[in-house]
């Protein structure tokens, strides 16, 4: 998963399990992705409706996908009592940057479920700024789109508004291109995007397939060996490979 920071706000809860036997809980909740960790304030006499109304920042290196959220009821006496959790996949929120306010089933201990978290998030991906290097290397089983002899492939690789187009191989579905392009990078990018397609002398070139090269790797170990990307059309249906390798040297 990318880096960058997501923006948790903690709007309130809805129908929480009240866990006091006199009077009404005190809940607060402890907010985790990966081993970040933060605490909201605590909402004295909430009981099941506490409003938080609280946001957090929170930077998250590549790696961590899941976003946890656990419920504890304040003990003036002993141990706090853990009244739930929710656990958030970030995934869909990494794609869209934004996600507004949703309810979020609270899981109780004992595994039912009971009440409701309000929370909306935003994910600001990190700026890289410096030169990516993309190796486009051979494809693999492309598809034939001519009807007499083989087709005859080439490549358009888009990084951020800027596109590049390799060299057109004639006559193979496993083309030999082994050629480099340099992009510069400023700002938040997290992919590229390569379409392929079969070169027509006569007529429209016809589309051969795409795929789309995550870049939070390159970014965090500097580079990527060869790696098979697998190519599909539109409706997902495979139609070959392509390896490529990416190298990316920040700007001083």
């Amino acid at each position: 998963m990318p880096e960058g920071t997501v923006e948790v706000e903690l709007i309130r809860g809805h129908g929480l399990k009240d866990v006091e036997t006199f009077g009404r809980s005190d809940p607060y909740a402890i907010i985790c992705i990966g081993s970040e960790k933060h605490t909201s304030r605590i909402i004295h006499d909430g009981g099941k409706n506490p409003i938080w109304n609280q946001s957090f920042l929170i930077d998250i290196p590549d790696g961590p996908q899941e976003l946890d959220i656990e419920i504890f009821d304040q003990e003036r006496h002993g141990v706090d009592e853990k009244m739930g959790s929710v656990s958030i996949n970030l995934s869909e929120l990494f794609l869209l940057k934004k996600s507004p306010a949703c309810k979020y089933e609270v899981q109780l201990p004992n595994g039912n479920h009971h009440g409701e978290l309000e929370i909306a998030l935003k994910f600001f991906p990190k700026v890289h700024n410096g030169s990516l290097e993309v190796h486009l290397m051979e494809g693999h089983g492309l598809m034939d789109a001519d009807i007499f002899g083989k087709s005859d492939p080439y490549a358009i690789i888009y990084c951020q508004k800027e596109s590049q187009k390799s060299k057109v191989i004639d006559g193979t579905t496993h083309p030999l291109w082994n050629q480099s392009f340099t992009f510069n990078v400023d700002s938040e990018i997290t992919d590229i995007f390569v379409k392929l397609f079969d070169k027509d002398d006569l007529g429209a070139d016809d589309p051969l397939g795409s795929f789309v090269v995550p870049l939070n790797k390159v970014f965090t170990e500097g580079h990527v060996p060869p790696t098979r990307y697998k190519v599909t059309g539109p409706l997902g249906q495979p139609q070959g490979e392509v390896s490529l390798a990416l190298k990316f040297t920040p700007w001083c």
